[in-house]
């Protein structure tokens, strides 16, 4: 994959995301057997994993989305031979979840490490501050 083809899925992946596409994101351009790490050091392996976990957020979590914007994306060449490229996403959210019975506003950063290899993702981590009821 060049870089050219990777910033066009890319471009493709960030309208999905801002329109509340993600699933469509996820079946288009994540591997079989990708690993999702979350901010709280949840792993998830496999791609069907993934959309399960995908689908308890937005239909038992999420009460209301308002807004999902790209700050800014880096794209490097991975050092490492598992990966072609590593690309570093910073986003802002701006949502409302269910979180042990209770509402929480979730406004801030979130910043994505995606691992890709053959044009696929096939590692992600999400950076984001971890809700707690404390």
């Amino acid at each position: 994959m060049t870089l050219e083809e990777l910033q066009a899925k890319l471009a493709d992946i960030n309208r999905l995301v801002e329109t509340f596409q993600t699933s469509v994101a996820l079946e288009k351009y994540y591997s079989e057997d990708t690993v999702m790490v979350e901010g709280d050091g949840t792993v998830t392996a496999g791609k069907e994993a993934c959309r399960q976990g995908r689908e308890v957020f937005f239909k038992e979590m999420l009460v209301e989305f308002r807004e999902s914007k790209l700050i800014r994306q880096d794209i490097a060449v991975a050092a490492e031979k598992d990966y072609d490229f590593v690309v570093v996403s910073n986003w802002y959210n701006d949502y409302t979840v269910k979180f042990e019975g209770q509402l929480v506003d979730v406004k801030g950063n979130q910043l994505s490490i995606g691992y890709w290899k053959d044009g696929l993702v096939v590692k992600e981590s999400y950076n984001y501050p971890v809700i707690s009821l404390v």
